[in-house]
């Protein structure tokens, strides 16, 4: 099956009025991109309202220095286009192994205060507008230290920059207030992958229906929609000899240990060698070859999550990472969410040289 025919038939078939709140599109630029040689420059800034810079690691000190200094050149660079072209850039603060750290700055009110103070300075330094926390593994006992530390953040900033935070509903619903969540700019809400090698039958590693399940689980829960940004992965996983969802497997299959970037799955699937289906149960694709079968997000499940963010009042979507992307508008995801989200926008303009 030609990927651009569906394209065509997904993507392009409607563009319709975003609703109010679904105004954000987010893209995260982690510091590795530049070890796959995706640079600022080539980032297509007209696609996206925000970009998540990762990481920038905390220190028990209070102190913050970037996860890798040797992506110094790219954060200036990255700074400098954002701004030329309106977008504005936050940094994702913590991340994995970093959630002993950022403990152990919350549970200080001293070292709160230290740590607020060194972001506005990190953030006037380098041009950003804004931090996300990223706590990862948070728990009820961290509860009230994470609305605390959140609290500092909020009075440091004073207005002048965003407050964002990652949560993880899957992970830790019942450790956040969603009451403090409600008082942050926007949450990006992470997922964790379903299928894994340990999977007895293949079934949708991320899909539009199971974003759709857990957003929804957190607004029961008190979180505001309009807080509200679902991150979609721009990966798909592959699994040797699955033949398709309830399908058995025997382990994972082509590429880097099984994962696969959107870009290198057009590549493959503008070839006769695999079949691409969608899934109307799951609302996610899946491509079957001779020896293998791909589980991923496309054009159409992240046109139905784009959708749905928008006519129940979410307020975007975020994608991870950018490099993943494909270059080319007609098979793009973030044009695909673009066009739900924001169709005032030429998605037909070149990406920035």
């Amino acid at each position: 099956m030609n990927v651009k025919n569906i394209a065509i038939a997904f993507a392009l078939g409607c563009a319709v009025m975003a609703h109010a709140a679904a105004d954000k599109v987010i893209g995260f630029f982690p510091y590795w991109s530049q070890y796959s040689q995706f640079y600022p420059k080539d980032i297509r800034y007209s696609l996206l309202t925000h970009i998540h810079y990762a990481n920038l690691n905390p220190a028990s000190d209070g102190s913050v220095a970037l996860a890798d200094e040797n992506d110094a050149p790219n954060v200036q660079e990255l700074s400098k286009f954002a701004a030329e072209n309106g977008v504005k850039l936050v940094v994702s603060v913590g991340g994995m192994e970093m959630e002993s750290t950022l403990q152990e700055i919350a549970a200080s009110e001293e070292l709160r205060n230290t740590f607020a103070s060194n972001l506005v300075s990190w953030m006037q330094a380098n041009g950003f507008s804004g931090v996300e926390i990223d706590w990862q593994n948070l728990s009820t006992e961290n509860t009230a230290d994470f609305t605390a530390l959140l609290s500092a953040l909020q009075s440091a900033f004073a207005g002048n920059y965003t407050l964002s935070s990652t949560v993880y509903p899957l992970v830790a619903a019942d450790a956040y207030d969603v009451s403090a969540l409600n008082n942050l700019d926007y949450v990006t809400v992470f997922m964790p992958d379903q299928m894994s090698e340990e999977e007895s039958a293949l079934k949708p590693n991320q899909s539009a229906t199971f974003i759709e399940e857990t957003l929804n689980s957190m607004a029961d829960k008190g979180l505001n929609k309009d807080k509200m940004v679902p991150v979609v992965y721009l990966y798909g996983k592959s699994f040797s000899g699955a033949t398709g969802l309830g399908s058995s497997h025997s382990g994972i299959g082509s590429g880097n240990e099984g994962y696969l970037s959107y870009k290198e799955l057009m590549g493959k699937f503008d070839t006769p060698d695999y079949t691409v289906s969608f899934d109307d149960a799951s609302k996610s694709e899946y491509a079957v070859s001779a020896s293998e079968a791909i589980v991923f997000m496309g054009i159409p499940s992240v046109k139905a999550l784009s959708e749905n963010v928008k006519n129940s009042g979410f307020a975007g979507v975020a994608v991870y990472d950018l490099s993943q992307d494909h270059h080319e508008s007609i098979v793009s995801l973030l044009v695909t969410i673009g066009l739900e989200l924001r169709p005032d926008v030429d998605y037909k303009g070149k990406k920035k040289k």
